[in-house]
C-alpha cells in the first residue's frame, strides 16, 4: 500500500468537494435538489463530524483504489491510473444511482453527485499511479 499516495489522493478528492459543492460550481442547484437549506449552518461539532467522516471514507476509497491499481489490474502510469479511476468512479456512481432510483431523487442531483464521484476517482487514480 502506498500510504502517502492514499493520503494525498484523499486530500485531493476532499479539496475537489470543497470546490464542486461551492458557489463556484454546484452548491445552489445541489442544495435545491437535495432539499438542503444552505443558509442554516450546522454547529461546529456537527460540521467537524461530517467532514471528519467524509475524510475517513475518502481514505478508505483511496486505499481500495490503490489496491486495484497495484494488485488487481495490469498496467502502470498516468493512463492506467486514470482508467482505474474512471472505473472506480463509475462503480460509485452506479451504486449511488440505484439508491436514487428507489429514493426517487432527481436526475439533476444524481448527475451532480455522480459527476463528483467520477471526477474525484479519476484524480485519485492519477495521484495513486504516481505515488
Amino acid at each position: 500500500m502506498h500510504y502517502l499516495g492514499i493520503l494525498v489522493a484523499a486530500i485531493a478528492m476532499f479539496a475537489l468537494g470543497a470546490v464542486w459543492f461551492s458557489p463556484l460550481m454546484f452548491v445552489n442547484v445541489w442544495a435545491r435538489e437535495a432539499g438542503v437549506d444552505v443558509s442554516k449552518k450546522p454547529d461546529g461539532k456537527t460540521m467537524g463530524r461530517q467532514f471528519g467522516m467524509t475524510f475517513v471514507l475518502l481514505l478508505i476509497s483511496a486505499g481500495v483504489l490503490d489496491c486495484f491499481i497495484t494488485n488487481w489490474s495490469a498496467g502502470e502510469g498516468l493512463l492506467h491510473g486514470l482508467w482505474v479511476g474512471v472505473m472506480g468512479g463509475l462503480i460509485a456512481a452506479t451504486t449511488t444511482g440505484i439508491n436514487y432510483v428507489f429514493e426517487q431523487k432527481s436526475k439533476t442531483l444524481f448527475f451532480i453527485n455522480a459527476g463528483y464521484d467520477v471526477v474525484g476517482f479519476c484524480i485519485m487514480g492519477v495521484i495513486l499511479s504516481f505515488l
